[in-house]
């Protein structure tokens, strides 16, 4: 059986989620790899260490892309850490510090466009997917080889609680989603797999279970 990979953020975490529905429609293995609060360095490390076989093996790939400015490191307890909340141990005062004095995200915004055209370079043979955790990469993210979801999943998650505040820190849903969302995104992508070509695309978001549709307007 032919594989697929999922890499990214905590919107594919649980691979019990969309990943491993979109395995079985497609009727794949799933590899999967969603670590919540982790920068894209952490997915394309993790794409390094898989042995050609698999690698050969891999008919589908699809990458959930995370925001620029996280912090390039494999120390994942990073993710594990509520930024905003105040400092309590050495390494939540270092994360506070690096925001204060360290942070370029002219920089970070650039190393994930790099990050981009390696992609298009190295996985251009592959079906490859790409989803975005959050709108800040939509834009430069059109460059990307393959299939291009313009909806970002953040916008989806927190219209879905009809929230009006930015908060998905400590959420329990499975990849910041409940199960008809998560059914429904793997739905939609299994389609538009079924016809693969490179194109941008807008998920149909009135099939999502939605309380508000506010964050599709994010400003």
């Amino acid at each position: 059986m032919k594989n697929i990979i999922v890499v990214g953020d905590s919107f594919c975490a649980s691979s019990d989620g969309w990943p491993s529905i979109l395995a079985q429609r497609l009727g794949l293995e799933l590899i999967s790899h969603g670590q919540g609060g982790q920068s894209w360095w952490n997915a394309r490390n993790f794409l390094n260490n898989i042995d050609r076989e698999t690698l050969t093996n891999t008919e589908v790939m699809v990458f959930v892309h995370t925001n620029a400015g996280r912090i390039p490191t494999n120390n994942t307890q990073l993710g594990l850490i509520d930024h905003s909340a105040e400092p309590a141990t050495e390494i939540d005062k270092a994360i506070q510090l690096y925001y204060k004095y360290i942070h370029e995200p002219e920089f970070l915004n650039w190393s994930q466009q790099q990050w981009f055209l390696e992609i298009n370079q190295q996985w251009c043979h592959k079906k490859l997917v790409h989803l975005h955790s959050f709108p800040w990469s939509v834009d430069y993210g059109k460059s990307l080889v393959g299939l291009n979801i313009l909806t970002n999943l953040c916008s989806i998650s927190l219209n879905e609680l009809g929230i009006d505040r930015f908060e998905l820190f400590n959420d329990k849903r499975a990849n910041h989603l409940n199960d008809h969302n998560n059914n429904e995104l793997a739905c939609q992508l299994s389609t538009l797999m079924q016809n693969y070509a490179q194109q941008t695309v807008q998920l149909n978001t009135d099939e999502f279970d939605l309380k508000t549709t506010r964050w599709f307007n994010w400003n």
